[in-house]
């Protein structure tokens, strides 16, 4: 059923258009077990659901949920509004809004964010605004880069210095690949946002924090068989399988080293106090 999702899409052409679909696969894989986990009539929300491909793959596997999303279609992101139009007239509950305007109805059982946090302007400001998308007791699954990690994934940058500094010694890689790829503005839209700090200002919110290590292995198993993200980032590939035989993936599991993981999977739960 997920692949005839994606073959829906074969009559469409935007930027990047293989990578979403990559990524779609990839996250598909994160999420499906925690969808289906949840009891019939329950309500999850996407914030920042892209074309809806995700989404919809998740929506037609798991019929006894209700799925929304949201997507502001951003600087760097508007190529994807024809796709997304797509499986809005096929069904996928779409708003086009941000996450500061949109007024749930009623509070979710489940929100998720496939990188997204890092494109936001105040990665802070959401997560205090959280607890009012989020029944008690609900969860909140993010996935996105960690740049306590020295790797800029959307430009294949090292991260040596600040973002300021990064922008004016990469500056023509930077053009290069908003240009090449209709991306205008992606390069604004990143906060660098790093788990050490998530860590930080969840302490004052009614938050508990679980960052699940699973995802650090499946990233070194994803250059194994998606020849798409291979393509993109073999150094990262050959890279991480060197890690993974060191033991060093194994080791990142442990508490004090785990902001040092290039990338993060974190469950969120809502305190049922409040």
């Amino acid at each position: 059923m997920t692949e005839d999702v994606l073959q829906d899409l074969a009559t469409f052409d935007f930027p990047l258009k293989d990578i979403w679909i990559s990524a779609a696969r990839f996250h598909h894989q994160n999420l499906a077990q925690d969808i289906r986990g949840l009891p019939d009539g329950a309500r999850v929300l996407e914030i920042g659901c892209g074309a809806a491909i995700l989404m919809t793959m998740l929506s037609k596997e798991n019929p006894n949920i209700q799925l929304e999303g949201i997507e502001p279609l951003a600087d760097g992101f508007d190529k994807i509004a024809t796709p997304l139009e797509h499986f809005q007239k096929r069904g996928a509950d779409v708003i086009r809004t941000t996450y500061e305007d949109f007024e749930p109805s009623e509070r979710y059982d489940l929100v998720y964010l496939v990188n997204v946090l890092e494109h936001l302007r105040d990665w802070r400001h959401f997560l205090a605004t959280l607890p009012r998308f989020l029944k008690p007791g609900g969860r909140c699954l993010v996935l996105c880069p960690n740049y306590d990690f020295p790797f800029e994934p959307h430009f294949n940058l090292p991260v040596i210095a600040s973002k300021s500094t990064l922008a004016r010694i990469f500056r023509r890689r930077i053009a290069y690949v908003e240009n090449t790829y209709g991306v205008h503005g992606l390069w604004d839209s990143l906060n660098f946002v790093r788990l050490s700090e998530i860590k930080r200002h969840l302490l004052e919110t009614p938050f508990q924090l679980n960052v699940r290590h699973e995802v650090s292995d499946r990233m070194i198993e994803r250059f194994s068989y998606d020849r798409v993200y291979k393509h993109y980032f073999p150094l990262i590939g050959a890279f991480g399988a060197i890690l993974r035989v060191a033991g060093v993936t194994r080791l990142l599991r442990h508490r004090r080293l785990e902001n040092l993981q290039p990338y993060m999977f974190l469950e969120l739960t809502h305190s049922h106090s409040l």
